[in-house]
């Protein structure tokens, strides 16, 4: 049997794994809807404020408006962006209102990595 350096079979990975989980909530206060999103490492570790705009949210961003608090439906603590600014920013935009959660979506979800498909709005 061949022995092998303990040295040599020791991988380095600097990759972490990050597992996100996202929520769509109404918000009953502001009228409109609010993602809410889980961001852990791959231990279970929760992700902190400064790791959340370090590993989630691109450069682009980071002035958006992220806090934490309980999840209104599930009770456990998640991030969320903040709604003060969701009415007026879609006011601003012009869509069928029965796309209104995906025009949503599509300016809110890249904020946490939660990106939909250009090919929703194509009609068939």
């Amino acid at each position: 049997m061949e022995h092998e350096d303990e040295e040599d079979c020791t991988v380095q990975d600097s990759t972490e794994i990050i597992q996100l989980e996202h929520h769509i909530v109404y918000s009953t206060s502001y009228q409109v809807p609010v993602i809410y999103f889980k961001a852990t490492f791959s231990d279970g570790t929760p992700l902190s404020h400064n790791e959340i705009f370090q590993y989630i949210i691109p450069d682009t961003y980071q002035d958006a408006v992220v806090s934490q608090n309980d999840h209104p439906i599930l009770g456990i603590p998640c991030w969320y962006i903040h709604p003060c600014d969701t009415r007026s920013l879609m006011n601003t935009m012009t869509f069928d209102p029965v796309d209104y959660i995906k025009v949503w979506l599509s300016a809110y979800g890249p904020i946490v990595k939660c990106s939909i498909p250009t090919s929703m709005f194509t009609r068939s």
